[in-house]
């Protein structure tokens, strides 16, 4: 009987390793040619992409439950206050289920109080949410818009030194107008 459960245990472990994997590789998506995101940001105000404003914008969809997507926010949001007045701009998007995990996350995280949350973030399975990027099949996954409205670049995972560096440098490459979101 020991040995039929532990069998059973290392099929089972190995079958949830490879579900998992599966789940990170996805299927190749589609980028879309001209970026389009909007709804209504946590902290209730209208939000609509807007990518002629020529910055760079880094959308990032996360999640809750992802431990990567929690130790990167503190980052993002660094990065956000050292360099929108250089012409970029963060926009993230939860892909949470629920959004109670996302208001029960809020809660204990001091990154996303009203007074601190200065970048749009929004809830993916609102109502009236709406965006072009199709199924996001790994947290984090981030899509990197370049000062032309296309994207630049895609990241899956944590972003690492090396892709920050080419975010700055992007960002360095022409300066223009702020304010690629408009928060109506």
């Amino acid at each position: 009987m020991q040995l039929l459960t532990n069998k059973l245990s290392v099929s089972l472990m190995l079958a949830m390793s490879l579900l998992a994997g599966a789940a990170q590789a996805g299927t190749p998506q589609e980028i879309p040619a001209k970026p389009a995101l909007s709804g209504t940001t946590l902290n209730g105000k209208p939000f609509v992409l807007d990518t002629s404003k020529h910055d760079v914008v880094l959308v990032t969809f996360w999640a809750t439950w992802c431990p990567t997507c929690r130790a990167e926010m503190p980052t993002f949001r660094k990065f956000y206050e050292s360099h929108r007045s250089k012409g970029f701009d963060l926009v993230t998007v939860s892909i949470d289920d629920n959004m109670s995990d996302v208001d029960d996350y809020s809660k204990l995280s001091n990154w996303m109080t009203k007074a601190n949350q200065q970048f749009p973030s929004l809830w993916r399975n609102a109502s009236d949410y709406k965006d072009n990027f199709g199924k996001v099949w790994a947290t984090p996954t981030a899509y990197l818009i370049g000062r032309d409205g296309k994207v630049i670049e895609t990241f899956k995972g944590a972003i690492k030194p090396a892709q920050w560096a080419r975010i700055r440098k992007a960002i360095a490459t022409t300066s223009a107008a702020p304010a690629a979101v408009h928060h109506s």
